[in-house]
């Protein structure tokens, strides 16, 4: 059932909700955002621990109704009934960390009311409406931003992002596999000297799926080799981190090195 019409209308709602954003809007702030914890309590709401001491940006006031929300939110059943401080005075206040979280958010606001999303073919903007969705526990908005994700044509960047959601989100297996799925098909010939800048950039688990769903017997090992050493120095700069990866992830996928694993043990 649709409540489009009660999208921010006054006389349809029975709350004040005060979104503060917060913080910057760069992207490293965007990838904390996604190992934000969640808060239960109290009136107002913190989207990520970095805003506390970060001033207020800007600030919007939306109109809501508190059953609409409830109804598909457990967070905000949580807030309303037993958690929103200043229930009495009908006002609740959210803050977001950056602009793109708040743009998120209020797509998933508006979904709440009318159970669809705004068009759009942007692989970005609907990576961050899963995060919301997932954060404030809209369950069908997380299969549906899902759904559309599937749907649109995977590029590298689109996958990098289905790689890099937590796997706390009920949707983010899936996304993941078909990130790998394509990394392998994409770059069955990774040792092409046209591919380096591009290969270059992916992380771990692309060059993980790369290397684990492609037939390396039938290349040069020694060619495999230098190229796992590559990306690792450009991706790892410290000594032992870096080690540490190639060790425990890269290295035993590579054939040269598990030939003479098998040969040392041999022995």
């Amino acid at each position: 059932e649709s409540f489009e019409f009660a999208f921010d209308k006054e006389a349809f709602s029975d709350k004040k909700l005060r979104v503060e954003v917060v913080g910057s809007d760069d992207a490293a702030t965007r990838k904390r955002r996604r190992e934000d914890d969640k808060s239960d309590e109290g009136e107002c709401v913190d989207s990520s621990s970095i805003v506390m001491a970060a001033p207020i940006l800007r600030v919007t006031t939306m109109n809501i109704n508190s059953a609409i929300l409830a109804v598909k939110s457990p967070f905000f059943f949580k807030l309303f009934s037993n958690g929103m401080k200043e229930s009495d005075k009908g006002q609740a206040t959210l803050r977001i960390a950056d602009s793109a979280e708040e743009n998120a958010f209020m797509e998933l606001l508006y979904f709440m009311y009318s159970g669809k999303l705004t068009p759009t073919t942007e692989p970005t903007h609907l990576v961050d409406i899963l995060m919301a969705a997932d954060k404030f526990e809209v369950v069908s908005c997380i299969k549906l931003c899902g759904q559309q994700l599937t749907s649109l044509p995977m590029t590298p960047e689109s996958a990098v992002l289905c790689l890099d959601l937590p796997y706390s989100i009920s949707m983010a297996p899936a996304l993941a596999e078909a990130a790998k799925k394509f990394f392998a098909e994409r770059y069955k010939d990774f040792l092409s000297t046209k591919l380096q800048d591009e290969l270059m950039r992916i992380p771990l688990a692309g060059i993980v799926a790369i290397l684990s769903r492609n037939d390396l017997g039938v290349l040069p090992e020694e060619a495999v080799y230098d190229f796992v050493l590559r990306w690792a120095d450009s991706q790892y700069p410290n000594p032992e981190e870096r080690r540490k990866i190639l060790s425990s992830q890269l290295l035993p996928l590579v054939p040269l090195v598990r030939s003479r694993v098998r040969t040392i043990v041999l022995d």
